[in-house]
């Protein structure tokens, strides 16, 4: 069963841009992360949430990495 799972499990790394999601839809995906496991309970990831075009834009302009990507 559990290699089943990690056989079907896949890094997403391009979405669709033409649905947006909201701060509230945000905030209850990263409380899922929240309550997820982690190493020894740390919890050690930190989230900054943004949701409008122009901050987006800002964040997606330091992501030179992403340009490794083949469409």
């Amino acid at each position: 069963m559990l290699k089943d799972l990690v056989l079907k499990n896949r890094s997403y790394r391009r979405f669709h841009e033409n649905h947006s999601l909201t701060i509230q839809e945000l905030k209850e995906l990263v409380d899922l992360g929240r309550l997820s496991a982690s190493g020894r309970n740390l919890q050690p990831l930190k989230y900054y949430l943004s949701a409008d075009e122009e901050t987006n834009e800002k964040v997606f302009s330091t992501l030179a990495w992403a340009g490794y990507l083949k469409d």
